[in-house]
């Protein structure tokens, strides 16, 4: 080991004020940039090295020193929580399991356990050996895009780990949720005896249960928000084992999933305006239209290509939720690049949409430049080409023989004028939703009077039988709620046809 990190520590055991101008870095670099100035000049990569060699010896000490010197000091004006300091072998046995977990590598997940373990998942079946535990995994990973732990608290007592945290996971539909979870482990050994995982993991299967921004873990404090410490993402830049797992292909599912962070200390530490510009995403997402209206200014404008652009948040989010119903749902985005400079965020990405009409799944490349006043967004531009919200497939004709068995169906309604355009998006959707996969279902055309007092649909089915099953199980008495107009419908056989001289 390096003398002058021998002399450094030896320096720090005997002297308090030392320790304290030592633990007021904030990371390595800093720790070493105030090492230098006491007198004590060594290098990152002696620093590390030094407490590597340590950290075989003295494991548990050089654990706490190391969080000591990457966690950050403690605030001193009393306005924020501070977490618990990761302590020693046994989180860090904790943190190693969790990167299994976020590898959904079930396999090197279950090798943390004793032969004759306990494992509880909220209300779940108890497993009691280590193939129930796999199984268990597996299943929950199937459902699943990627998850990520955001320790806030963890301490040992003895045998035991206690841990309390955020766990973030991404659906299968590109929504994200983040719940608070506490986990108490118990430990023989090396392994893991027990673990017993109290959460309501429910949201993550139903997106329609409701959860609240004040739910997460210790993320309120006098109405200031705890700065993530990044635990996980750490672990797999920094810690050997982790940046193994990664070079072997063991990487989280985070990084190539889900929001695709890169494995790096830049992702610990995003600004305030970066923040509000992700809430904003997640608010369109969710069609969580109050949470939108907290993060725009009373005045906000917005502009999409080049369109006409709305003022105010109320017609921000009149625009929003009316695309989002009528024509496309925006599911997720695949960032490339964000530019954060003060009061402007730049974001280069592909916004991915599900276009109602055929459900067909649309990828849009497109820059978002967010103008902010404080941590509201001011000014929002899109920058992209809208036209596949609104490409049509090619017209087929319908083709009408006398002699044909193919029953026709006319649906007419009558219709204010101004309320025509909205009748004919419903149709629309209905019939790229509902109608189109229908059994016996052949076509449909869709008609709108010139003086826009008429629209008329003009379908085709294989049989009568079709059609009538089709309207007794998916049509019948919800005709007036899915249309808001009581449709006139029968159905057609032609009497006479007449065609042109070729």
């Amino acid at each position: 080991m390096s003398q002058k990190v021998i002399d450094l520590l030896q320096a720090a055991f005997e002297s308090p004020d030392l320790q304290e101008k030592l633990h007021a870095a904030d990371n390595p670099e800093s720790f070493v940039k105030t090492a230098s100035e006491l007198g004590y000049q060594l290098t990152p990569e002696e620093l590390g090295a030094g407490l590597g060699k340590l950290h075989g010896v003295f494991g548990n000490v050089v654990e706490s020193m190391m969080d000591q010197l990457t966690g950050g000091a403690p605030p001193t004006n009393g306005t924020s929580p501070t977490p618990e300091k990761v302590q020693g072998r046994n989180a860090d046995l904790v943190k190693r399991l969790f990167s299994r977990g976020e590898a959904f590598d079930s396999e090197g997940f279950i090798t943390f356990f004793t032969d004759n373990p306990l494992y509880q998942f909220g209300n779940f079946e108890v497993c009691l050996d280590k193939e129930s535990i796999k199984k268990s995994a597996d299943a929950f990973f199937s459902k699943i895009s990627a998850v990520y732990h955001e320790i806030k608290m963890i301490w040992e007592v003895e045998d035991v780990v206690f841990v309390e945290m955020d766990v973030t996971y991404w659906r299968k539909d590109r929504s994200v949720i983040s719940l608070p979870c506490c986990d108490i482990f118990r430990v023989e050994g090396d392994k893991f005896s027990e673990l017993r995982i109290f959460m309501d993991v429910n949201p993550v299967f139903d997106p329609s249960i409701r959860v609240p921004e004040s739910a997460s873990v210790l993320t309120l404090t006098q109405g200031k928000k705890m700065i993530p410490p990044g635990t996980m993402k750490k672990h797999f830049a920094e810690h050997p084992e982790g940046k193994e797992r990664v070079a072997k292909g063991f990487a989280p599912k985070w990084s190539i999933d889900g929001p695709q962070w890169s494995i790096g200390e830049e992702n610990g530490s995003m600004s305030q305006q970066v923040q509000t510009v992700g809430k904003v995403a997640e608010s369109v997402i969710k069609q969580d239209w109050e949470q939108l209206k907290q993060f725009l200014t009373d005045d906000v404008f917005y502009k999409v290509g080049s369109g006409q652009p709305v003022y105010g948040k109320q017609a921000v989010v009149d625009f929003l939720s009316k695309l989002v119903t009528t024509t496309a749902k925006f599911q997720s985005h695949n960032v490339r690049k964000i530019w954060d400079e003060p009061g402007i965020v730049s974001v280069e990405m592909d916004a991915n949409y599900l276009r109602l009409k055929d459900q067909k799944k649309i990828k849009i490349a497109c820059c978002d430049i967010y103008r902010l006043r404080g941590n509201q967004v001011s000014e929002w531009r899109v920058y992209a080409d809208m036209a596949p919200f609104y490409e049509e497939e090619p017209i087929k004709p319908v083709t009408i023989e006398k002699d044909s068995n193919v029953v026709t169906v006319l649906v007419s309604f009558s219709v204010e004028p101004s309320r025509q355009q909205e009748l004919l998006d419903r149709i629309m959707t209905y019939g790229g939703s509902e109608v189109k996969s229908q059994p016996g279902f052949i076509s449909s055309s869709l008609h709108k009077s010139v003086d826009c007092t008429r629209v008329l649909n003009y379908t085709q089915w294989r049989s009568r039988e079709d059609y009538e099953a089709f309207a007794k199980d998916s049509l019948g008495s919800n005709a007036q709620k899915i249309f808001q107009i009581v449709p006139d419908i029968h159905i057609y056989e032609i009497q006479q046809q007449t065609v042109a001289p070729k």
